[in-house]
């Protein structure tokens, strides 16, 4: 037969052997789980940001390229990068 403790209400114990009561582990209730999630996202989610971010932003490059015909001014702005006369090659 389960017992509360006196001295904390919500905490409940086990059966009384030998004169002593034995702790049983309080379960986790979903306010506090979600509580703790919640706190442990604000940390986790700039980190996962930035990890996916960095890779997207190194191809950037391909994707704002002149094909070959395409007009130029330098050789960056070429996806090959090789810029003749205004023309890429």
């Amino acid at each position: 037969m389960d017992q509360q403790d006196d001295r904390n209400p919500s905490v409940p114990s086990g059966p009384i052997e030998g004169g002593e009561r034995v702790e049983v582990p309080v379960t986790t209730t979903r306010r506090s789980f979600l509580g703790n999630v919640g706190k442990k996202t604000a940390y986790i989610t700039p980190v996962l940001l930035t990890l996916t971010a960095a890779p997207a932003m190194a191809t950037g490059h391909a994707a704002s390229c002149a094909p070959a015909g395409g007009s130029c001014t330098t050789d960056n702005d070429c996806c090959s990068n090789s810029c003749t006369g205004g023309i890429c090659d």
